[in-house]
Parts: C-alpha cells; structure tokens; sequence
C-alpha cells in the first residue's frame, strides 16, 4: 500500500508538472491534491474501527456483525437511506440500502446483521469515510407500538390549521403520538385507551418556548361529542426530542 502511494504520489507531480506552470497556486494547489491523496490512503490503511454498538470493540472492515437491537426511525430522504437504532440507550444510524421499513413500528426489537464500509460524504468533495451499514434486519419481537396498533384499532384523527403539511410529515407526528401513547405511564392516557367508547385525536399547532421552535401536540380524550386535552406534548423542531408539558410546574419533562 505504501509503495502505491508513493508511484500515485510521483504521477501526480510528474503530470502537475508537465500541464502547469510552476506558480505559487500551481503550487498550493499539488500540495492539496497530495494531502487528499494523503487522507485517502490513510482511511484505506486504517485496520480497526469503533462503533457504540460495540463499543469495546476493535471492529474490521467489511466483516459483518450480528446484534439485538431497538428499532428508532427509517428516513430515505437523503443521499443514503439512514435507519435508525439503539442499543445500550444510544442512538446509532446504520447507512443502508433498504427502500421500505414500513412493516416496522418503534420499539420493536430487531436482528441486525451489519458491517463496516466506505461511505462518501456529499458536500465535501465527496470525502472518503468509514461508517456502520446494515445488510439485514430481521423483526424477533413486537414492540410496545405494534402492540397497541393491534389492541387500539380505531383511527386516531388530527386537526391542524395549516393545511399544507406534506404527507410523509404527517405520518411522522403520527409515529411520535402512537409512540408516546403506547408507552405513556400519564393514567388519564392510559385510561382513555382503555375506554371502548373513547376516541383519541391530537391537535397539531407550532409554538416559540424559551428560543427553541417546537410542534404542539394536543392529546385528546373524545367523548360523547366532547374533546377534552389530556396531555400536551412538545416536539422539538430541530432535534426531534419529545417532551411531555408538565402543566403544574410550567416545564418540559424529556419522554423516551
């Protein structure tokens, strides 16, 4: 390896000198083409990587791995799909080459077979890293969603103001109520989805709190032609947090 990077060295300065005038910029401009080329070679020779799924571990390249994990969120909006773990209480995201997670619910309890691989990071010059990719998820075990979802089977409504939020926006507040009312331990909650004659709904507002941006959700118990509030939440526009509002102390109180 050391041996290739020194001839691709060679040919670089021999070509720069051939098709350039030695000036300053011609110049500084071998000397970054040698420091990317440098980078490069460096990320190809580094043996061992780390990973918080593993985090004790010295892990090699391309070689795959198996654990037990949580799933968290599937976003296919970017360069890469990102699927979206944790483990141990952290949150780990898995570079992937998977089209559809919808059979999957938050909570529930995964088989993952993955690796580590290359990656290309855009925006950069396409810089040349190392990341965790998933190559297989297999569902063992149901989670608290998907076990409400089967019990609950009405459907739960919302009501906005705006009228131009995008579909695949709406389904997201959809996941973070079904999550927070399956797992919720707030006993007016827990009591209205118990009540057969009940229906649950939200209402979605966006609100300013202390210099941050969130989305309001209201969750209601409606009965009988009656919507009464029975716990306010609030989503975090910009990390995606979820806060239950504790009404008597005028404060947010973190759910997870």
């Amino acid at each position: 390896m050391k041996q290739l990077y020194c001839l691709a060295l060679f040919a670089l300065l021999f070509s720069c000198k051939d098709d350039r005038e030695t000036t300053s910029e011609n110049i500084e401009s071998i000397k970054t083409d040698t420091l990317n080329l440098k980078e490069t070679s460096h990320a190809t020779l580094k043996d061992t990587f780390s990973s918080d799924l593993r985090p004790n571990e010295k892990l090699k390249i391309e070689k795959a791995y198996s654990d037990i994990v949580e799933f968290v969120a599937f976003d296919d909006n970017g360069d890469y799909p990102i699927f979206t773990i944790q483990k141990n209480k952290k949150i780990i995201s898995f570079y992937s080459d998977f089209d559809d997670a919808s059979t999957l619910k938050r909570g529930d309890i995964l088989e993952v077979k993955w690796k580590i691989d290359s990656v290309y990071i855009a925006g950069e010059g396409e810089k040349l890293d190392f990341g965790e990719w998933l190559i297989n998820a297999k569902k063992i075990k149901e989670g608290n969603v998907s076990l409400f979802l089967k019990k609950y089977k009405k459907p739960i409504k919302f009501t906005s103001e705006k009228d131009d939020y995008t579909d695949g926006f709406k389904d997201y507040l959809y996941t973070q109520v079904t999550y927070y009312l399956a797992n919720s331990k707030n006993e007016l909650v827990k009591n209205a989805i118990k009540n057969p004659d009940a229906d649950l709904s939200y209402s979605i507002e966006e609100k300013d709190r202390d210099g941050r941006s969130y989305y309001l959700l209201g969750i209601s118990n409606d009965f009988e032609h009656h919507t009464n509030i029975i716990q306010w939440l609030y989503l975090d526009n910009e990390n995606g947090n979820l806060y239950e509002y504790d009404l008597p102390n005028d404060k947010l109180v973190e759910f997870r």
